[in-house]
């Protein structure tokens, strides 16, 4: 039986199965699309990882941030909980751009903030589907 054992191994295959459809998609958008151009399948898989850890962490200070102020009381609280987190979404985004821009420079142009939003949304939604079909094949 495969079954997950722990938080780290949870991590873990959350960390590498992200990495691996992000790869596959940022692959084929830089294939078919001019919204992505890299110069290398090393630099896609090499984005593929920074961009899966810039993901993780963006979740972990959304769940930190959102536990902390569902913590308080009130109707401000539940207010303050949906405006944090889409701030939190909305401007990781400008991050990712950022550090992408940083660590890769001309190896990597992506179409600004629209062709980024495209690539996130897919891949989301490819990682979505992933993940409800992993979990419809269990037990």
């Amino acid at each position: 039986m495969n079954t997950v054992r722990s938080v780290k191994q949870a991590i873990f295959r959350d960390m590498i199965l992200g990495t691996l459809v992000y790869a596959v998609i940022l692959g084929f958008f830089n294939d078919y699309t001019d919204i992505l151009r890299t110069d290398s399948y090393s630099v896609t898989f090499t984005v593929a990882i920074v961009m899966q850890v810039l993901t993780y962490l963006t979740f972990a200070l959304k769940r930190k941030v959102a536990g902390h102020l569902k913590a308080r009381s009130g109707r401000f609280s539940k207010v303050a909980v949906v405006l944090a987190v889409w701030l939190i979404m909305f401007l990781s985004k400008f991050v990712f751009l950022a550090v992408i821009d940083y660590l890769f420079g001309a190896a990597v142009d992506i179409s600004g903030f629209i062709g980024l939003m495209a690539i996130i949304l897919t891949m989301t939604l490819v990682k979505q589907l992933v993940d409800y079909i992993y979990l419809k094949l269990a037990d």
